[in-house]
C-alpha cells in the first residue's frame, strides 16, 4: 500500500498534475527516486520537468518521446531488420485491414478501425493482422537486455472500443527459436536506444507463429503484477537503471496467473464500507462514481493453466459485480 497518494482528476490539467505530484515530492526530506508508470507516454514533457525535482529512474522523457513515435520506432525496427506490420502516418486509400492508433495512446481503446479520408494528426494507420497478441517482459541496462517473461495479451471489446485491453496472463509458451530470435530483437533495440529499467514489448504472433512487434512500453508493464514474486522488481529496475550488468535470477512460474480489469457495465457508485475480495487490486476509495464503461479494479487468479485463470477471473468479476449493487 501506497504511504502518500493523491487523487487526479481525469480531466485535470498540466498546472494540477505537476502541482499535485510536486507536493508529495516535496514532502520527503531524501533525495527522491522518480519512477514513472503507465499513462505518461503522451506526457514527456510533464516527465522532464518533474525530473528536476527528483532521480529519474527509468527512460528520459527524450527517450520515450522517440519511441512512442511511430515513424521514429517503425524506421528503426526496419533499418534493425525487425518484423513489424505495415505502418504510415496517412490513412490508407483503402481502409479495409487497417487500424488507426492514437500516438501514445494506451489500453487498447484508442485503437480503431481506419475509416475512409479520417485524417487526424496525432494518429497513425497499421495493417490489421490475425493471431494471438503478447508481450515480453524485460530488462534493460542501456547495452543489453534480459527477457523476463513472455504474457498473452487479452481483449474486452466494446461497440466503440472493438480493442480495450481486458487483461494479461502468463507464461504465454514460446518455442526456442522464437524466443532467440525476440532476444537478439531486444538486444539491438537497446544498444540503440539505451533503454533503461524494466520495460515491455507488446507483438503479435501470426498463425505462421512470426512474431510481429508492435510496440515498446518503456516503462514499468503492467504485466509485472504477474511476476512480484519472482524477483524483486524495485531493487532489478533500479539496478538496472544504474547499468549493473544483467542478467539476474527470476525464480520459474511453477502455476499460471492472469488478471483482467473489470469494467462497470453501467454507472454506479462505491459503497462506503465495502470489503473488498482479495482478489482484487487498484480498487477505489468508498463513495467513489464510476461511470459505464471506467474501470473498477483489477482482478487476480492463479492456477493449472491459462485457461483456468480465466475461467476463476470470470466467477471473480461476477461476485464482484454482486458485491457493489447489493445495497
Amino acid at each position: 500500500m501506497a504511504s502518500t497518494w493523491v487523487y487526479i482528476p481525469l480531466d485535470a490539467d498540466y498546472v494540477y498534475w505537476y502541482q499535485a505530484v510536486a507536493q508529495i515530492i516535496d514532502l520527503e526530506t531524501h533525495p527522491v527516486g522518480l519512477i514513472f508508470g503507465s499513462g505518461f507516454e503522451h506526457r514527456p514533457h510533464f516527465i522532464e520537468d518533474l525530473s528536476l525535482l527528483g532521480i529519474l529512474l527509468g527512460n528520459t522523457a527524450n527517450n520515450i518521446r522517440l519511441l512512442k513515435d511511430p515513424h521514429y520506432f517503425f524506421s528503426l525496427l526496419q533499418s534493425l531488420h525487425i518484423p513489424a506490420p505495415e505502418t504510415q502516418s496517412f490513412p490508407p486509400i483503402n481502409p479495409i485491414g487497417w487500424l488507426r492508433k492514437t500516438i501514445g495512446g494506451t489500453g487498447g481503446q484508442h485503437v480503431l478501425s481506419a475509416m475512409p479520408d479520417q485524417i487526424a494528426s496525432n494518429c497513425y494507420y497499421q495493417r490489421k493482422l490475425e493471431g494471438q497478441l503478447g508481450s515480453v517482459l524485460f530488462l534493460a541496462n542501456g547495452k543489453e537486455a534480459q527477457i523476463l517473461g513472455y504474457n498473452r495479451l487479452e481483449l474486452t471489446p466494446i461497440a466503440f472500443a472493438p480493442y480495450r485491453y481486458g487483461g494479461i496472463s502468463a507464461p504465454l509458451a514460446i518455442d526456442p527459436v522464437t524466443h532467440m530470435l525476440m532476444q537478439s530483437y531486444l538486444t539491438a533495440i537497446t544498444a540503440v536506444t539505451g533503454l533503461l529499467g524494466l520495460n515491455g514489448l507488446d507483438f503479435i504472433q501470426t498463425p505462421t507463429r512470426e512474431i510481429k512487434v508492435l510496440e515498446i512500453n518503456p516503462r514499468p508493464p503492467t504485466s509485472l503484477d504477474l511476476y512480484q514474486d519472482l524477483f524483486n522488481p524495485l531493487d532489478a529496475h533500479i539496478r538496472a537503471c544504474l547499468g549493473v550488468s544483467l542478467p539476474i535470477h527470476v525464480n520459474p512460474m511453477l502455476f499460471a496467473r492472469a488478471f483482467s480489469i473489470l469494467y462497470a457495465p453501467h454507472s454506479l457508485r462505491i459503497p462506503q464500507n465495502v470489503s473488498w475480495p482479495h482478489f482484487c487490486h487498484d480498487y477505489p476509495i468508498g463513495n467513489y462514481s464510476i461511470e459505464q464503461g471506467e474501470p473498477i479494479c483489477s482482478v487476480h487468479a492463479q492456477g493449472i493453466s491459462i485457461e483456468h485463470c480465466w475461467q476463476q477471473l470470470q466467477q471473480h468479476q461476477s461476485q464482484v459485480l454482486k458485491l457493489l449493487t447489493a445495497t
